[in-house]
């Protein structure tokens, strides 16, 4: 991207890598803001204020003036098809399935029953969305 397509205030996401005998072995992002514009280069602070310089061919500009900042996220109900994400000591499980029982008990974490076929699954349910 040339540097004319970006400006100070902009926010961009700067692309890098890890680079081995190998070739590039490893892609890596960081969300940033614009502080100043070169020819061929700028400037641009993380979200933790370190302050980097970076070839505008390696930002791409996020533009989110068509983002509505208040919307809220889709609330599964009974018999959506939905799909949980969920970290766990660093493993990423997803699990699929359609939404049978909510289960909301006071004191404790809300959580949903998923039917994946003749299966059940338990997940919490503030990690489904609906898929359908």
């Amino acid at each position: 991207m040339k540097s004319s397509n970006i400006k100070s205030g902009d926010t961009i996401i700067a692309l890098g890598s890890t680079v081995t005998k190998d070739g590039i072995t490893d892609r890596h992002r960081e969300l940033a803001e614009v502080l100043a514009v070169g020819k061929s280069d700028i400037f641009a602070r993380t979200s933790g204020g370190r302050v980097f310089k970076i070839p505008s061919a390696r930002c791409v500009l996020v533009e989110d003036q068509h983002c509505s900042l208040t919307l809220e996220t889709l609330v599964p109900k009974i018999g959506n098809l939905v799909m949980s994400f969920t970290e766990r000591f660093s493993k990423v499980e997803k699990t699929m399935g359609v939404l049978i029982e909510i289960t909301d008990m006071p004191g404790r974490i809300k959580m949903a029953t998923l039917l994946q076929g003749e299966k059940k699954e338990i997940v919490s349910y503030e990690t489904l969305i609906v898929l359908e």
